[in-house]
């Protein structure tokens, strides 16, 4: 298994509302209305799985030396092979 992971691109943003509506019905996570996702593309990563969005992750800078970790999530069928660990490394 082959993880890439890149900067998220508009075309990626309902993958990633649906990968997070996952956490979110379970009170993990944070919902996201689709707007902010789109106003905040730029601060997304996410991991593919041949070809797939399979995870994301987001790094919302509030200072010169501080930021936020984001939105880290990863499809159910994807948990425990470190697709988390790696978006994570990323930032």
């Amino acid at each position: 298994m082959s993880v890439i992971v890149r900067a998220a691109k508009t075309s990626d943003i309902k993958k990633i509302k649906a990968i997070i509506n996952e956490y979110v019905s379970e009170r993990r996570l944070l919902s996201k209305e689709i707007v902010t996702l789109f106003e905040s593309v730029q601060e997304f990563i996410v991991a593919e799985v041949d070809g797939e969005v399979v995870g994301c992750g987001a790094l919302h800078v509030l200072w010169e030396d501080l930021a936020e970790v984001r939105s880290v999530a990863v499809i159910e069928s994807m948990q425990g092979k470190g697709i988390g660990h790696t978006i994570l490394e990323m930032f």
